[in-house]
């Protein structure tokens, strides 16, 4: 899920598909026309949350979106999101009903990440909080 604020500062949440690497970079598509992107336009700060249906973890993270469609290695971020949403035969991500030429790659750089792990026994507030260090 990533939440954005419009130019008119009406908070506005998409459930997205998205790939995330080793630094907890998210790459998602979105049309241009879509409410989403043009928030992303006009207030590019974003919250992103997910969660494990298998175990009770979350991850939340804040951080600065951007439109790098033109960007030189966008079609490798672009290949691997596609590669992601086309790997399970009896799901189909509505991006991939789209043409593909007319999506933007949005590539969210985080500010702030917290983990949250609430599958220990343990007690405690800082027992299921971490934050993780952001490069800047």
């Amino acid at each position: 899920m990533v939440a954005t604020a419009g130019h008119d500062n009406i908070p506005h949440a998409s459930a997205i598909h998205y790939y995330a690497d080793d630094d907890f970079n998210i790459y998602f598509l979105t049309l241009p026309s879509s409410r989403k992107y043009e928030a992303l336009c006009a207030h590019p700060q974003v919250a992103f949350t997910i969660l494990r249906e298998d175990a009770p973890q979350t991850i939340q993270i804040e951080g600065m979106a951007k439109d790098i469609t033109l960007d030189r290695d966008m079609q490798e971020k672009k290949d691997k999101i596609l590669e992601i949403l086309n790997a399970n035969p009896y799901f189909f991500a509505p991006i991939t009903k789209l043409d593909p030429e007319k999506t933007a790659v949005i590539w969210i750089r985080p500010t702030w990440i917290r983990w949250a792990d609430y599958a220990f026994a343990q007690y405690g507030t800082d027992r299921v909080f971490k934050e993780i260090p952001v490069d800047a």
